[in-house]
């Protein structure tokens, strides 16, 4: 990491210190989730002790409840939208089950509240398949949702009917703020553009990043920090000349700051350090396979992200 880098990370770790965020000697490791060839594994959140906990090929989008003790995942895809189903179950392994609140078809990118109670993803209702021109075409409707974590009370906060799911979701990585009182989701139409909207639980749009709107740089995976000023999200690289980058947004200011050069950014250690993908910059020549690895920044002055797991994706913290 270079001079500049270092300087913006210490002043990304007085930010955070300041709000509340600090590290404490002693606290034992949280726990971490990831994706390892299809399925879900757990580890604690220094990379050690990595145990998979799943056994499919098609598992991914963990998520943890603030607790730990429980996971929500998504399995599957349905051969004509290309959705999968949400699962939950014990971090402590055991069987899952399925989580599909009623009126659903599908569900992806789940996310737990910070009492654990409810959980906010993406869901998929009324799928329509249509013959047109060129062939068929798949049509649904799409929505960020909240439901009780037994998914009996179900409520849409914002939905878009007839859309079309081979262009791509139209939400995507729904999170809570932690109060509860806000959503974040990202606007996802293509890799290359859809940045992040706020929202309230009425649906209302409270802040959209980038703000200016004929930007078309994507921001995604928002998060909240702990005291709900600010987003933690990335961008990703579009080409062999970039670098996939994480940034922190100030929410009243709607500047940005660079973190790090990573992906898909998560709070661990209740926000105290985040985990996050990063890739080789060869991955853009590669011919064949190529892995990230989970990389881990403390929240302190003058820390160094360092490697904490190899072959590992689609981290999520506790």
């Amino acid at each position: 990491m270079g001079i500049i880098n270092k300087l913006v990370c210490l002043v990304f770790v007085t930010v955070l210190v300041a709000a509340g965020s600090s590290s404490f000697a002693g606290d034992a490791p949280g726990k971490l989730a990831f994706v390892r060839g299809g399925s879900i594994w757990l580890a604690h959140s220094d990379g050690s002790r990595a145990r998979r906990l799943t056994h499919a090929t098609q598992d991914r989008q963990p998520a943890l409840s603030p607790d730990g003790r429980w996971l929500a995942y998504v399995s599957g895809s349905e051969a004509k939208s290309g959705y999968g189903r949400i699962f939950l179950m014990s971090s402590g392994g055991g069987r899952a089950r399925l989580f599909l609140p009623l009126g659903l078809q599908g569900g992806e990118h789940p996310a737990f509240s910070a009492g654990g109670k409810s959980l906010v993803f993406v869901g998929l209702a009324g799928l329509q398949v249509k013959k047109e021109e060129g062939g068929e075409q798949s049509f649904a409707t799409m929505s960020v949702s909240v439901a009780d974590v037994k998914g009996i009370a179900v409520r849409q906060i914002i939905s878009s009917p007839n859309t079309m799911l081979d262009a791509g979701y139209r939400y995507s990585n729904p999170a809570f703020s932690p109060d509860g009182k806000l959503l974040a989701y990202q606007e996802s139409g293509s890799d290359v553009s859809g940045g992040f909207v706020v929202i309230n639980l009425k649906g209302e749009k409270v802040f959209s990043f980038p703000q200016n709107r004929e930007d078309y740089t994507p921001y995604w995976r928002p998060q909240f920090t702990r005291d709900g000023q600010k987003i933690l999200c990335y961008s990703p690289a579009t080409s062999e000349d970039q670098v996939d980058t994480i940034y922190l947004v100030d929410l009243a200011t709607g500047k940005k700051m660079e973190v790090a050069e990573g992906s898909k950014p998560t709070w661990v250690d209740q926000g105290r350090a985040i985990v996050f993908e990063r890739w080789p910059q060869e991955r853009w020549k590669a011919s064949g396979k190529v892995t990230a690895d989970l990389w881990r920044l403390e929240l302190a002055p003058g820390a160094q992200a360092h490697k904490i797991i190899t072959d590992g994706h689609e981290p999520a913290g506790q």
